[in-house]
Order: structure tokens, then C-alpha cells, then sequence
């Protein structure tokens, strides 16, 4: 056996160590754990660890095949989206054991902390002693075993799995009942039991959902489409928009779902300008040439950056809320443009991976097809925290787009309206957030950037906590946004504006003196090259498009995306409209598009006078409107028409 002393290593140097033993079939002994976080972070490896003593936050976490054994007590999170595996602990368990796990088993010989399994795919969580509340919150699947007491509100939002107590059932939460257990279960408990030398008990009571709870009670009644660029109707009041909710409100007794983004006017990029005559921008045809566009995003912190050939990016968009074929198609795309494509949070598929030249994978909070093999596959994680089109609030998928191979990524049932959840299991604060950096770097032995996706909420905050936390880049995605599901009333009504949004996360950094120290990727409603350099003259270092690339690639914006209809096969999962989508001639009209931006940004810098994006400033832009002007701190210069109004003594 090997002994790895951390009186003597770090535990970066220590993992390090592990994973070269565990190639090798090693055994190895921890020695002076003294609770440090990250013990046995991102291991793949069938080795025997023991941990002689204590171990800290997410001991054994984004592992796949290692076994663990930890002497005394662990802290919160104990292997956390753990595959095969298991881990063994002699005491007791902080909150969360067994996060998200997708196969392993955990076994806790003392008491564990709340929300244990907290949304689990697969797999056993075991404990001797008692739980503490909510265990079993938002699991997916799996099996919890407790041999005390169950704790208050077990099985909180369960949507799968089984939870079984030999004790007393204190409290059931919501959507979960208690059902009886047939003989093949309990043989199968005990024998899980004897397995780790846990004396049985004499029975359990047996926790499933209830099936109350996992698809809305009432539909939305059918309506004929409304597409989104006359979504708003003709007036500001009594439109068919507004008639059509209240309609189907009163049918349903709910909150409307839809797709895309805010649908009434708000202060955007469109109400600003350039300082400089533009009208012979692009007269030169070989402007492209002439700029240098390419930029580097990521290495901040010394990790290996992304390396795009222009300061723009694709914005997160799941496998999920779209077809297999479009995320195939922009990933096609963007690699030809050479950029940086994002999983959005339905986890990564061979195709998107191999078609896409740069691939940022994305991790919400319900872990959903997120796993260590694929951490290692890409070229930069990202912690979702929320998105612009509903900033604190966790995705949606309507059960039609919930199909059994969308499940299997996911690890949750098919056929459910699936609701994530609005938060982090494991990130309640700032502190909880830089530990889960620390993993995700340890996880993937600190090579790739790390970021942080925000909706544009508490920006002044969230982005100071973004620099202090040390992530490598935010997305800070604006009001704008669009999302593939998500309540109607969010949408239009939560949130701040892209425009405002940039402005504050400037000033954030700049009250901190961090501007350097994070860099900023803008998006949310950005539209083309033209809102593209606004905001970098406004101190994004890059962008991000979504909305456009898809109708770039034949979106219709026929307001179908929530419920699958759509007819030309991109926000959908229906395999018979799906199959109208050409990717490789999609792919083509993405690449084209993103052409047209490359060649606006060049030529738009170059008529500004500058031969490389990274001089482009707030000195190159007016405020086309007085709010604007208020918002940005940018002089005031109306267009012609306005100031001549103003000259006649003519409001406008």
C-alpha cells in the first residue's frame, strides 16, 4: 500500500499522485486528512483509497470506479456525481452525501446531514444512524436506505426511486407517499446490507412519489401560433396577445409557458450609436484582413484559453430544448467560423463533441448529464446560475421533449414535465462557490477555464462574487435572452435589460479594481456584428449569440418551442419533425451568418479607425435616446430627425 501524507502535500499535489496510482492499480492510504476539501477529486480509476481520519467537502466527488474507504467523519457533499464507485465513511455525513450520484454506492455507519441524494440519477445511499430534513430532495432515481429515523419532509419533490426507513417516518414532502414493500425489495436491502457488514433491522417503511406532481394538472389549450416578431400585437393595451392569456389562463388556472425572450420594449444596444460617420465602413473588400479579431478567453488564471477566432461565442442552448440535429448543426457551425460552442445543461453528446472545433459543458444545478468523463472532454466548464430570460429560476422541459434517450442523458424519468431546480445543491453562498471551483479545477487537473453564467439580476453582487471567487470568465446573459421554456411572466418581467446589464458589471469590477482580474462575455438579444462591437465598446470582452443562430439555421419563431410542435425540426424532440432539418445544410447557413458578423465587426472597427478589436471604447458611442444616456453614462445625441423636432419646438 502507498501512503500519500497530507501533513507533507497539498491536496492538488496529493490528487495528482492519485490518479498516476490509480493507472498504475495501486492501493493507498491517506494519512493527516485533517477534513481537507477535494480528497480524491476526479478519479477514474478502479483504486482503493482509505482516508485515515477526516475529509472535507466533496471527498470522492466527479469519480468513476474507485472505492473509498474514510475512517471518521466526511463533510458536505461525499461523492458528489459519483458514476460506479463507492465510498464507505465510518462516522458521520455533512449535508448532501451522495449528491446527484449515478451508479456508486455511499454508506454512511453514523448520521448524515440534510437533503441527502439530493436530485440522484442511480445508484445506493445507505445510513446507519438517522437523517436529517428533505432526504431524498428532487431525486430522480436510485435507492436511499436509513436505519434511524427519516427526518422531516422525506422524499421532498421525489420524482423517482425508492427511499426506505427502518425508523420512525417523521414528515413526508410533498409529492411523496408511503407504499408497501414487496420481498424481492427488502431481500435486495438486506442483502445491500450484509454486503457492508450493517446489522438489519426487522423492516422498512418505503417512500415512492405520489405521481401527483410530475406533469402540470391542466394543458394549455392549443392556439393558432403567434409568431415572435408580431408577439406584442398592435397597441401596448388591450392587443390579441393579452386577450389570448387571460383566455387560457382561465382554462388552465396557471402561469402561461413559452420560448424566446422579453416581448415588450426595452432599452437595448439599438439605442445607441457610433460617434463616427460610418456610411463608408466596409468599402474596403478586404477588410477582414486588416483587423485583428482573434481573442483568447479563459486563461486569466493560467488555464488553458479558448482561442477563438473572433471575440464571439455561441450561447448555451440545451440538447433538449433542441433537437439533436440543430445542436449538431451549430456545432458544425461554429467550428467552421472557428468558435467556441456550449452544451447548454443537457449534458454532451459524441456528435455535438466531435463536430465542435471548442465545447464549453455546462452544470446546473440538477447535475443533469453531467459526469467526469465529459469534464475532461471539453475545453471549458461553466456553473450555470441563471439565465437572463429568468434569472433564479431553474429550467424547464415540457414532458413531450422528455423522450426515453433524453432521459437516459439526463438520468431522469421520461415523461415528466421536468422543472430543475433554481439552485446549486452544494452552492448557498460565495463560500460554498469558490469550494466548487476548487473541485471543478481539481476534477480536471486545473487545465481548463472555469466560468460562471449569470441572469442579469443582483449584477453588482453576483460579478464581484464572480472576480473574488476566481472563475476565469462570466457570461452575464441580459433580459433579453431567450430560454426554450420558462413562465411568461418571468419573461417579460423579471430581470434587467443586456444594455443596463453591462454598464453595472463594469462598474462592479471597477469598484473592486478586479476589471482585470475576469473576463466579461456579453449576451442576450444580441442580434449582429453591429450590436457585437457596441458592446465591446462598452467593456465586454466578448459575446455570445443564441437567438440569432438559430433563426440563422431556420428558425421560424412560430412560438412552438416549449411544447415540441415545432414544425421545422429545431426545438423539438419529435422525430418526425426532426427530420426536416438538414444539419449539414443548416450548418452552411449558421457559418454564413457568422461570416456576416466576422465581416461587420472588422469593418465597423476599421471605420471607427482601429486596426485591432481590443482598442474599441466607450469614446466610440453616443446615447440615441435620453434613457440611454442615463443608463450609460454616454452623451446624448439624438438622431437628425429628433434634434430638428427639438429645434421646431416639437416633442417627440
Amino acid at each position: 500500500m502507498v501512503s500519500i501524507d497530507l501533513a507533507e502535500l497539498s491536496v492538488r499535489e496529493a490528487n495528482a499522485q492519485l490518479r498516476t496510482l490509480g493507472e498504475a492499480g495501486e492501493e493507498v492510504e491517506i494519512l493527516n486528512p485533517d477534513a481537507r476539501h477535494h480528497i480524491g477529486v476526479g478519479l477514474t480509476a478502479p483504486i482503493n483509497v482509505n482516508v485515515q481520519g477526516s475529509a472535507g467537502y466533496f471527498c470522492a466527488g466527479l469519480t468513476d470506479q474507485a472505492r473509498f474507504q474514510v475512517s471518521h467523519n466526511v463533510g458536505w457533499g461525499v461523492g458528489d456525481n459519483m458514476y460506479s464507485g463507492s465510498v464507505v465513511v465510518g462516522g458521520n455525513a455533512g449535508a448532501i452525501p451522495g449528491v446527484a450520484i449515478r451508479g456508486a454506492e455511499i454508506v454512511i455507519k453514523g448520521n448524515m446531514g440534510s437533503r441527502a441524494g439530493q436530485v440522484m440519477k442511480a445508484g445506493t445511499l445507505c445510513c446507519a444512524g438517522n437523517a436529517n430534513f428533505m432526504a431524498g430532495y428532487m431525486m430522480y432515481g436510485g435507492r436511499i436506505i436509513i436505519l434511524g429515523d427519516s427526518g422531516e419532509r422525506v422524499g421532498e419533490d421525489m420524482s423517482s426511486g425508492e427511499i426506505f426507513v427502518a425508523g420512525s417516518v417523521q414528515d413526508l414532502g410533498s409529492d411523496a407517499m408511503l407504499t408497501d414493500v414487496d420481498s424481492k425489495e427488502l431481500q435486495s436491502v438486506y442483502e445491500f446490507l450484509d454486503r457492508y457488514g450493517i446489522k438489519a433491522p426487522k423492516g422498512f417503511s418505503k417512500i415512492v412519489n405520489a405521481g401527483k406532481k410530475l406533469r402540470y394538472g391542466t394543458p394549455e389549450t392549443p392556439m393558432r401560433s403567434i409568431p415572435f416578431n408580431t408577439f406584442s400585437g398592435d397597441s401596448t393595451y388591450w392587443n390579441p396577445k393579452i386577450q389570448e392569456d387571460i383566455t387560457v389562463k382561465a382554462q388552465s388556472g396557471r402561469y402561461r409557458i413559452r420560448g424566446y425572450g422579453g416581448a415588450r420594449p426595452l432599452p437595448h444596444l439599438s439605442d445607441i450609436g457610433f460617434r463616427k460617420d460610418l456610411t463608408q465602413a466596409g468599402d474596403d473588400r478586404d477588410v477582414v484582413s486588416k483587423v485583428r479579431m482573434a481573442t483568447e478567453i479563459g486563461g486569466i488564471n493560467g488555464a488553458r484559453p479558448l482561442k477563438i477566432s473572433m471575440p464571439v461565442m455561441i450561447a448555451p442552448m440545451s440538447y433538449g430544448a433542441l433537437s439533436r440535429s440543430t445542436k449538431y448543426a451549430i456545432a458544425m457551425g461554429s467550428a467552421m467560423a472557428g468558435i467556441a460552442e456550449n452544451t447548454g445543461e443537457g449534458g454532451m453528446s459524441d456528435a455535438q463533441r466531435d463536430a465542435a472545433g471548442q465545447l464549453i459543458f455546462q452544470c446546473l444545478g440538477g447535475r443533469l448529464g453531467w459526469n467526469i468523463h465529459d469534464m475532461r472532454r471539453a475545453d471549458a466548464l461553466e456553473i450555470y446560475i441563471s439565465q437572463g430570460a429568468k434569472p433564479g429560476l431553474g429550467g424547464q422541459l415540457m414532458a413531450k421533449k422528455v423522450t426515453p434517450e433524453l432521459a437516459e442523458i439526463r438520468g431522469i424519468p421520461s415523461g415528466i414535465d421536468l422543472r430543475s431546480p433554481s439552485r446549486h445543491p452544494d452552492i448557498l453562498g460565495a463560500d460554498d462557490l469558490v469550494i466548487k471551483v476548487e473541485e471543478f479545477r481539481e476534477a480536471t487537473g486545473y487545465e481548463v477555464p472555469v466560468s460562471v453564467k449569470l441572469g442579469a439580476g443582483r449584477i453588482r453582487d453576483d460579478i464581484k462574487i464572480a472576480a473574488k471567487d476566481g472563475f476565469d470568465f462570466v457570461e452575464l446573459d441580459g433580459m433579453q435572452g431567450s430560454t426554450g421554456a420558462g413562465s411568461a411572466e418571468v419573461i417579460d418581467n423579471v430581470g434587467i435589460p443586456t444594455l443596463p446589464a453591462i454598464i453595472e458589471a463594469i462598474e462592479a469590477l471597477e469598484e473592486i479594481d478586479a476589471r482585470d482580474n475576469i473576463q466579461l462575455v456579453v449576451m442576450g438579444g444580441l442580434r449582429d456584428g453591429v450590436d457585437a462591437v457596441k458592446a465591446l465598446c462598452l467593456g465586454a470582452d466578448a459575446v455570445a449569440f443564441g437567438t440569432s443562430v438559430i433563426v440563422a439555421g431556420g428558425c421560424i419563431s412560430c412560438m412552438q418551442c416549449h411544447i415540441g410542435q415545432c414544425v421545422t425540426g429545431i426545438a423539438t424532440q419529435d422525430p418526425e419533425h426532426e427530420k426536416r432539418y438538414q444539419p449539414e445544410v443548416e450548418a452552411s447557413n449558421i457559418h454564413r451568418f457568422l461570416e456576416s458578423v466576422r465581416w461587420q465587426i472588422a469593418a465597423i472597427t476599421r471605420g471607427l479607425g482601429y486596426d485591432d478589436v481590443a482598442s474599441l471604447n466607450r469614446d466610440d458611442l453616443v446615447a440615441l435616446t435620453r434613457e440611454a444616456a442615463d443608463i450609460t453614462g454616454l452623451p446624448y445625441e439624438p438622431p437628425m430627425a429628433e434634434a430638428v423636432q427639438g429645434q421646431m419646438g416639437v416633442s417627440s
